[in-house]
């Protein structure tokens, strides 16, 4: 992340362009391999792409946000929203494409798709002119503005420094620790959804159900998200969407527990308050808590929707944070500190989740989901504390 980031704030296309032409090459590679060595090198070419691609595209929606910067939510919530969409139609058709041909026509599909995107970036505009410095930079040496093409020029020393962000700056810490926070959350979906989806919803076309019905949810989450950047501001947009998914997430013990307590009000021998209140529920709740699979599998299923909404509204809002702070000339460096802190996370998250649920999973079903929603909230929290003051706004 950061060295794509650096090359692509020296051009915006250069990095998108030559990151897409490496992914389609790798997955032709992995299409094509017969050993492990050859197909491990290829994996490890997508991600040098995907590396560079992202960090360009980053780098150009920053650029064109702040062209109009009271649409930046909905704008990243569009994008959002549309690559979601373009996971959504891809994963069944993938699923197509690989009972009838085979498991290596899926990387040649992505292939093809990669080439496409291709050819789309090549008509895009440049939105940064990289310029030497010295001479062909303003006469204080800073970076300026083209003034025939309103194309922002940057500096190819203007880079930010990860550490000094940190250091500095209370927003960016808030960024890394809330993007750690949403890490966890998508790591819970992965690593442990799907086991408790597949014991309380009837196996795994329950636990795909409900895996699909979440990214349904956050098709809807991401336009709210962005609306609500737009008009609240994007801090708090953040902050409220992780409480959101982070409650939600750690809730799911609690809703799984909802099993016990039925099957004793049933018995008669339940004497606590929640027992009476589920006892003296209404017949159309009762009914419909049965419909699902009972009061368990319905309480899951509005738990992890609601985290997926949730989650999906925090996306656009953090984007927009870090690009309303990020350093000019360095937008895309500086855009990638939180997607590695994301991504360093997200190798250790399964980890600790499963440690956990291996030890207490058995005594309370979905604690790890617990530990994950904590994790979002903490990111919450600190997105709430930091002081506005402290954010880079002299060096916008």
């Amino acid at each position: 992340s950061r060295i794509g980031g650096e090359y692509a704030d020296k051009g915006r296309k250069g990095a998108m362009m030559g990151g897409m032409a490496l992914i389609a090459v790798s997955d032709v590679g992995t299409a094509l391999s017969n050993s492990l060595a050859t197909l491990v090198i290829a994996r490890l070419g997508l991600g040098l792409g995907r590396g560079y691609a992202e960090a360009g595209e980053r780098g150009m929606l920053t650029d064109l946000a702040n062209k109009t910067p009271g649409l930046r939510g909905r704008a990243l919530a569009l994008q959002q929203a549309s690559v979601a969409l373009g996971i959504a139609i891809g994963a069944p058709l993938g699923g197509l494409v690989v009972e009838e041909y085979g498991a290596r026509s899926a990387f040649l599909c992505v292939s093809v798709a990669a080439v496409v995107a291709l050819a789309i970036y090549a008509i895009l505009p440049e939105t940064v002119l990289a310029k030497e410095m010295g001479s062909k930079n303003g006469q204080d040496g800073l970076p300026e503005k083209n003034p025939t093409s309103n194309i922002e020029v940057a500096e190819n020393d203007n880079t930010a420094d990860w550490t000094q962000l940190l250091q500095s700056s209370s927003t960016w810490r808030s960024l890394a620790i809330a993007q750690s926070g949403t890490s966890f959350g998508f790591a819970c979906k992965i690593a442990i959804i799907p086991i408790l989806a597949n014991e309380y919803l009837g196996g795994a076309t329950g636990a795909g159900l409900l895996l699909s019905g979440a990214g349904l949810a956050g098709l809807v989450g991401a336009p709210l998200g962005g609306f609500l950047a737009d008009k609240a501001g994007s801090r708090v947009a953040a902050a409220v969407a992780g409480a959101v998914s982070g409650v939600s997430l750690g809730l799911v013990p609690i809703g799984l527990s909802l099993k016990a307590v039925d099957s004793t009000s049933m018995d008669g021998s339940g004497s606590s308050l929640l027992v009476e209140g589920l006892s003296s529920s209404s017949n159309v709740w009762q009914t419909a808590m049965a419909g699902l699979g009972g009061p368990e599998s319905t309480a899951f299923i509005i738990l992890v929707l609601l985290w997926s909404m949730g989650a999906s509204a925090q996306g656009p809002a953090l984007t927009a944070l870090a690009q309303e702070n990020a350093p000019t000339g360095s937008e895309a460096t500086a855009l990638g500190l939180p997607r590695a802190v994301g991504d360093g996370t997200y190798i250790v998250a399964p980890l600790i989740l499963g440690y956990f649920s291996d030890k207490m999973g058995d005594t309370v079903p979905g604690i790890s989901c617990t530990i994950a929603g904590g994790a979002i909230c903490l990111g919450s929290i600190a997105l709430l504390l930091v002081t506005s003051s402290e954010d880079f706004e002299d060096r916008k």
